[in-house]
């Protein structure tokens, strides 16, 4: 129920950009970096479905990284998600997706310049400059004229060729648009910045985390003027949003649910774990590359992640594997998102190499060198499951090179009928069996509170039929 309103001032900003691939993400980490070697501590927040750059984010500001997304999310949940998280801080920066009005239509509903209205928030437009001079000027006043209401309050040039580059740059924009350019960055070499997919290296991969994060961080601080990004971010208005009451679940205090959380299992949303532990659940951090067995669990949830980097290792790991197999065998419930439902699947196939993995789900996972789902996706479940009640409609997102084949046990179900997206094969996805749910959707738990209530409640009943 909503019982009064909440509020912040806290100064913000939103960082944008004119595409994806423009650097945002670098400058973001490296801005966030040295606003903290100032001695400010900031809140930090990624736009839309991502781990990868939440990862980095969250590094850098020595805090976790939450996500606002309203797709995902009513709009009053990510204001008051932004709200609770940025209190105490001195400054909260939002690391946009995509192009600035890049949603999911023509009207560019859902994207990062709706985000930053919703929030009240100022913006940083960060331009990719090669190979241009004045048209920079146009694509920046365009922004500007696009959307008045959206509060575009500064410009960073990124991979500007020299001085008289960046003179004539700086010049023409200030002429065109009155909008400041507060920073210049120089092109930089990438083989320290490597890169995967879509973005940066997962942090967990980065052989020289510390030192990327000391080199983006010292970058902006010589490119970026920060008491002008500080100023910009002092411009913002108060936000208010209607605080909720969560309600607190009784009958779970000593429930204990795993998460295998190690390098090859790493996409989390914090909110997801949050939400379990609210739950009044023991979470219980797991390792698939320890040569050890499952401890004492009533429910396990396997995230996303980049399994076929460690395909070799999980593969060869039959101790926590045997031990994973048989606790799917005996009806522990066992929740698997994207690279969790690789791992329970029976072999992970890349190219011509196919690696045995634990064999909870009748079939292959093959890994593709193209994204086979990217997205949003909304799927209506169709088939009983252990998680959800039939006739619920679910919203996520999916991002997975891999696909599902070979099929082979009657007993298999599938609960997921896609209504919006790919899933496993264009119309099906949630694989079942017995108590095991594998699935490319990725759920936000602040989106979707009958994730946790699921888990929670399977879990509830499975440690009762022990104790039975």
């Amino acid at each position: 129920m909503v019982d009064m309103l909440k509020k912040t001032h806290i100064p913000r900003l939103v960082i944008a950009a004119l595409r994806g691939g423009a650097g945002k993400t670098f400058l973001s980490v490296g801005l966030v970096a040295a606003l903290r070697q100032r001695g400010l501590s900031v809140a930090v927040f990624k736009k839309g479905p991502d781990y990868i750059d939440a990862g980095w984010l969250g590094r850098a500001a020595g805090s976790d990284c939450h996500n606002l997304d309203h797709f995902l999310c009513d709009q009053e949940i990510v204001k008051q998600s932004f709200i609770e998280r940025s209190a105490g801080t001195d400054l909260a920066v939002v690391e946009g997706n995509r192009g600035l009005f890049d949603g999911v239509d023509a009207q560019g509903r859902y994207s990062t310049a709706e985000l930053a209205k919703l929030l009240n928030s100022p913006v940083i437009l960060i331009v990719d400059a090669t190979k241009m001079t004045r048209t920079a000027a146009a694509l920046v006043l365009g922004c500007r004229m696009l959307d008045p209401g959206m509060n575009l309050q500064a410009v960073i040039l990124n991979r500007v060729a020299g001085a008289r580059h960046e003179r004539i740059l700086r010049q023409a924009i200030e002429d065109s648009t009155c909008i400041p350019v507060i920073g210049s960055v120089s092109k930089l070499p990438l083989e320290n910045f490597p890169q995967r997919h879509l973005g940066l290296l997962p942090l967990h991969e980065h052989p020289r985390a510390a030192e990327f994060l000391e080199e983006a961080a010292h970058v902006v601080g010589e490119s970026v003027d920060l008491d002008k990004v500080a100023e910009a971010a002092r411009t913002s208005e108060d936000l208010y949003c209607a605080a909720q009451q969560r309600p607190r679940r009784s009958g779970t205090e000593n429930l204990r649910i795993g998460v295998l959380r190690d390098s090859a299992f790493q996409f989390y949303y914090p909110e997801n774990l949050e939400a379990l532990s609210a739950g009044g659940a023991e979470v219980v951090h797991v390792s698939a590359l320890i040569s050890a067995p499952l401890p004492e669990l009533d429910a396990l949830y396997i995230g996303g992640g980049f399994p076929e980097t460690h395909a070799e290792r999980l593969a060869g790991n039959s101790v926590f594997k045997d031990s994973l197999f048989g606790a799917a065998q005996d009806g522990m419930p066992i929740y698997a998102e994207c690279g969790g439902l690789m791992y329970l699947s029976r072999n992970l196939r890349i190219d011509e190499t196919s690696f045995p993995m634990v064999g909870v789900f009748p079939l292959e996972s093959v890994l593709e060198r193209k994204p086979q789902g990217h997205g949003y996706i909304e799927v209506d479940i169709r088939e009983e499951n252990p998680f959800y009640p039939c006739g619920t409609r679910l919203k996520g997102h999916e991002f997975h090179y891999s696909y599902a084949t070979g099929l082979d046990e009657p007993g298999a179900t599938y609960a997921f009928h896609v209504t919006r997206g790919h899933g496993m094969n264009g119309s099906r996805d949630g694989i079942c069996v017995r108590n095991a749910l594998g699935t490319y959707v990725h759920v936000h738990a602040l989106g979707e509170p009958r994730w946790a209530e699921g888990i929670l409640e399977s879990a509830l009943k499975y440690r009762s039929s022990k104790i039975g």
